[in-house]
């Protein structure tokens, strides 16, 4: 049986225990894996950086000593303290590792989960660590996090005092800059820790339960424990991937790549794959067409775009359309060609948006005020916008509060045939 999964990350382990997925080494970079006989035969990602012999000598006692709690390294010893909490120190080092035990019955493995425990920044290059090291969700790396940044405004305050008497006009800039900077830094914690507090509370209770009340679980409830836990990891792993993209385009280092394919299977498959994914289905009505003609299932139309950009634009049109929208009611999604453009135009019968929420409806983080309740991380629109101008092309709305919203995009459209 795979634990969470099965991936193939060998470059990690030496044995044959089941692998653990790419995901788990982000959230926990510095996990260890031991066996009944105490071998370490699996290690996180940074940790195999840290230490890249750690799997030659594999003995735990010939790596760590543990300082907490008072006990003997003995498989039985790690296993009955699953509660308490571990600090670890390398014998190579003396970094030391706090965190806590997982035992894994059906695998008969001591997983230990932990981070560094750091309480000054500058001691991080005696031990060839980074910040970036470190799993979002951390607290380790909030706090490092905070300090570096404090570290950095108290310069920057410095020059810019230093230079007041002859760059006004520039330090009035800079402030500004900083406080958007600062207010943009303010939301992604804010975001990013309550996104991430919620999956990571499931995946907490699943494992919890799992781990106490095994035997007294059947097959199916267990498979429900392990869905929940794949569904928390999706949805962590969506956050970091929008995070991902949306530093791309700032740095520059997204492009509009096109390549050739078939529009119109395109648009009814991502129909499909949402209305399966979200639990969406027969919501979306699709309708096609290129002039005046309407265009069904088996006909074709080869275009030269980039399909990657078009389908971050429309999942998430579509997928806040869909979680906008009360009731059941349904999303019109019309597709139109010409000769040489696309228009999208994607209208729900929702809450809405209004005229003051408009104005930043395109920036990272930004909610509308009128969402209450519904989750969501205010990056969407942040990444339409961003994919739209990528591709050339711009987009437009129309909204009445408690109404609906249609969101109207238009791209420039290489055809092939």
């Amino acid at each position: 049986m795979s634990f969470l999964g099965n991936v193939n990350i060998s470059e990690y382990t030496t044995t044959d225990f089941s692998p653990l997925p790419d995901i788990f080494g982000k959230i926990f970079p510095f996990y260890l894996v031991l066996n009944a006989q105490l071998d370490i035969i699996h290690v996180g990602p940074v940790l195999k950086r840290l230490y890249p012999n750690i799997l030659r000598s594999k003995k735990f006692h010939e790596q760590f000593e543990i300082k907490r709690p008072n006990i003997v390294a003995e498989f039985n010893s790690f296993r009955t303290h699953t509660r308490s909490l571990f600090l670890l120190e390398s014998l190579q080092n003396g970094m030391q590792l706090k965190g806590q035990i997982v035992y894994v019955d059906y695998e008969d493995v001591i997983l230990f989960l932990g981070s560094p425990w750091i309480t000054n920044p500058t001691t991080m290059t005696d031990f060839n660590l980074r910040i970036s090291d470190f799993a979002l969700h951390d607290p380790v790396a909030d706090f490092l996090f905070l300090l570096q940044a404090q570290s950095t405004s108290l310069t920057d305050a410095k020059r810019l005092v230093d230079k007041l008497a002859t760059q006004k006009i520039e330090i009035g800039k800079a402030l500004i800059q900083e406080q958007e900077l600062s207010e943009l830094k303010t939301r992604f914690i804010t975001t990013a820790s309550h996104e991430f507090r919620t999956p990571l509370g499931i995946i907490s209770s699943s494992t919890g339960l799992l781990e106490d009340y095994d035997d007294r679980l059947d097959r199916p409830k267990k498979i429900k424990h392990w869905q929940r836990i794949q569904s928390a990891v999706k949805h962590m792993t969506t956050l970091l991937e929008d995070i991902l993209l949306i530093y791309q385009t700032d740095a520059g280092k997204l492009e509009c790549k096109r390549s050739s394919f078939d529009a119109i299977a395109f648009c009814h498959e991502l129909v499909e794959e949402l209305e399966n994914s979200i639990n969406a289905e027969g919501r979306f009505k699709l309708t096609i067409t290129h002039a005046d003609l309407t265009i069904s299932l088996e006909n074709e139309l080869t275009v030269w775009m980039d399909s990657k950009l078009v389908r971050q634009i429309l999942t998430n049109l579509l997928s806040n359309a869909i979680k906008y929208t009360l009731d059941d009611r349904h999303v019109q999604f019309d597709v139109n060609f010409t000769s040489d453009t696309v228009t999208f135009e994607i209208a729900d019968r929702g809450i809405g948006i209004s005229a003051e929420d408009r104005v930043r409806l395109f920036q990272s983080f930004h909610r509308g005020k009128n969402v209450n309740n519904i989750p969501g991380t205010g990056l969407g629109l942040s990444i339409v916008k961003r994919c739209v101008d990528l591709h050339g092309g711009n987009i437009d709305l129309i909204s009445e509060i408690d109404v609906g919203t249609t969101f109207i995009v238009n791209l420039p459209l290489n055809q092939m045939g």
